[in-house]
């Protein structure tokens, strides 16, 4: 088993991020998609990441602004920012192989999020990563079956009931711990590993951190899925160490 690789943001390291030619970059790699979705005032469903933003002397907040009105901003990238349903029409012959990671702004996107995806039905290839436990919680009387990923604060070194609710996670069906590549991530990989849980790490850009993150096995277990910026460098080292 070979840890599966998503594209952070869409092939993000050659193509602008959140955008559908990053995304077609990085299935065109062989990874899967990861991308940051929030709602628009009018309860559209974007690929954005930041909650706001700011271009020249005017600031503008995501959630309080239409559809229309954020496409009628001039980016100083030129990007066009994707609904998600334009996404899954532009990959729909692909949808049976691809995955999608989703970070989510809040609750409300969640579940537009999880209804579109049961729409499109794509709710088997979809994976929802989040900080907020409560969040996590409030998604799954949603839906008892999603796959929900807690992505850990950075703050936290080491997996133990007195650093993290372990048994919280467990009673929401979460055996997912979505962690940053950091200097230590072997140790933090490890407990992780020792608790039962599986481990996915992001934040994996450099050639260096490729290798270290690809070579982790504890107790027969390795990194379950991998976020790079640079999907095809990255498929290439896995490839040539799983030979």
């Amino acid at each position: 088993m070979k840890p599966y690789v998503f594209g952070h943001r869409g092939a993000s390291g050659y193509e602008i991020e959140n955008t559908l030619s990053a995304f077609k970059k990085a299935v065109s790699m062989g990874a899967g998609i990861e991308s940051d979705v929030q709602l628009t005032k009018d309860n559209k469903l974007i690929c954005f990441h930041d909650p706001f933003f700011i271009i020249g002397f005017n600031s503008y907040v995501v959630s309080k602004m239409t559809l229309k009105e954020i496409k009628s901003i001039k980016f100083a990238d030129n990007r066009k920012i994707p609904l998600l349903n334009e996404v899954y029409e532009n990959f729909k012959e692909e949808s049976n192989t691809i995955r999608y990671s989703f970070d989510i702004a809040n609750r409300k996107a969640g579940i537009e999020l999880l209804n579109m995806s049961n729409n499109f039905s794509l709710l088997n290839n979809i994976e929802i990563t989040d900080r907020r436990l409560l969040v996590l919680s409030l998604l799954r009387k949603e839906n008892n079956y999603s796959k929900l990923v807690y992505t850990l604060p950075e703050n936290i070194n080491q997996i133990s009931d007195k650093t993290i609710n372990l048994e919280r996670l467990r009673n929401l069906n979460i055996d997912v711990i979505n962690v940053r590549c950091r200097r230590k991530i072997e140790k933090l990989f490890e407990s992780i590993v020792d608790n039962g849980l599986k481990c996915y790490i992001w934040g994996v850009n450099t050639k260096e951190n490729m290798k270290r993150v690809i070579k982790m096995r504890h107790n027969d277990e390795i990194a379950s899925a991998i976020y790079t910026d640079y999907p095809d460098i990255l498929l290439n080292f896995i490839n040539d160490y799983y030979k």
